[in-house]
């Protein structure tokens, strides 16, 4: 609990990026606290924010528009960069078309992040590895593995009827 007189939105994740926003290198400079699907997230003010977003604002000021998202150059944003010299504001169109280009667009964008072929490698390593590390390994939540292990996310009797009903 907040003492009295202490100021909210310093926290260590909040300092963290205030720390490396002349940060220099042309390496990608990863995140080290908490992640959301591989993303920078943290808590500021009572909310909750994308880390790579909030750089972008700190180092380029606010969005030009609601439309505006902040973009990685580099294409590991899903591998929690936050590199200010690889984030910049762009249109969802203009970063799409960088995902693509960088290969992380999403084959299946109504399934997510993961392909078919990743879900099935999910489903065998079932045992091998714990939840846990499997979230990690393949850059999405726990609970999202538990739900393709279990059959509830990308089964592929639905999939495949699904795909006949498209063509």
């Amino acid at each position: 609990m907040k003492q009295s007189g202490q100021k909210r939105g310093n926290g260590r994740s909040y300092q963290w990026l205030r720390d490396h926003i002349d940060y220099a290198g042309t390496d990608c400079l990863i995140w080290p606290f908490s992640r959301c699907n591989g993303y920078a997230h943290l808590g500021h003010l009572g909310k909750m924010h994308y880390g790579h977003r909030m750089m972008c604002e700190m180092v380029h000021g606010p969005a030009p528009s609601r439309k505006h998202e902040a973009s990685h150059s580099c294409g590991r944003g899903h591998l929690g960069c936050v590199n200010p010299r690889h984030i910049s504001w762009k249109t969802k169109s203009e970063n799409q078309r960088d995902r693509a280009k960088h290969g992380t667009k999403n084959t299946w964008a109504w399934r997510g992040k993961l392909t078919e072929r990743q879900a099935k490698r999910i489903r065998e390593l079932r045992g091998q590895y714990k939840q846990r590390e499997l979230a990690e390994m393949f850059g999405v939540s726990r609970s999202n593995i538990s739900l393709i292990q279990n059959g509830k996310h990308w089964r592929p009797d639905k999939f495949r009827r699904e795909l006949r009903a498209v063509d």
